[in-house]
């Protein structure tokens, strides 16, 4: 397969860096973690406590840690206590690890485009060493499904199309990764973006071309062909 000119990675979380039972749920959401920070740290009953965290902000568009400030909460409190809960859950493959400090080392950027905000990327990549509460060495920008104030966030038609205006991105020399045709390979195919690429880890053929996408079995197929 000929080389393909990629100079920014946009790259999924849930699925495509992790890896987790179909069935996945976390013991406890995020906002029941922080509930119950929350109720411990004030007092208050977890229905008090959880309307308090209402009150900070609009939770459809925004990340539960832009409410920690408000809350008096320690963000390092509550990013351990969702990563030890997410380390029960998921895991983060090798292929990932070999994935991103390939792409480091040879100087493609690599941004996540995911539902999850910037926090909880990071907690979840956490899980495999990957990053912590400050960031990720990896990781050269977040684009949040929340980033454009959409309630719809990633599954907005307007996502992919806004991520490539207000950053100035190449759709060139663009490749947009997920595990989720419609969610992650058609938007940013009809977005303009030239490459999409599915991880199916447990499909039996390396890699595949069908529908406009790559599909392959792990991402270090990915760094063979860019």
């Amino acid at each position: 397969m000929q080389k393909l000119s990629v100079k920014r990675v946009l790259i999924d979380v849930d699925g495509t860096m992790t890896d987790s039972p179909a069935d996945f749920c976390m013991g406890k959401s995020p906002l029941l973690h922080l509930v119950e920070l929350v109720m411990e740290q004030d007092g208050l009953s977890s229905e008090a406590a959880e309307q308090k965290i209402r009150s900070c902000g609009n939770m459809e568009i925004q990340c539960l840690s832009e409410f920690l400030p408000m809350l008096g909460v320690d963000p390092v409190q509550y990013f351990e206590a969702v990563k030890e809960d997410l380390a029960r859950h998921i895991t983060i493959p090798e292929d990932t690890v070999y994935f991103l400090k390939a792409m480091r080392e040879r100087g493609i950027s690599v941004c996540a485009a995911t539902t999850n905000s910037r926090f909880m990327t990071l907690a979840k990549l956490a899980v495999g060493g990957l990053a912590d509460i400050s960031g990720s060495p990896y990781i050269a920008a977040y684009h949040a499904g929340c980033e454009f104030g959409d309630p719809a966030g990633k599954f907005s038609e307007h996502y992919f199309p806004n991520i490539l205006k207000h950053h100035g991105f190449d759709p060139e020399t663009t490749m947009m990764i997920g595990d989720e045709p419609e969610h992650d390979l058609y938007p940013a195919l009809k977005a303009g973006i030239r490459y999409g690429v599915i991880i199916d880890r447990r499909q039996r053929e390396d890699r595949v071309q069908r529908g406009g996408g790559i599909f392959v079995r792990n991402l270090g197929f990915v760094n063979e062909i860019i």
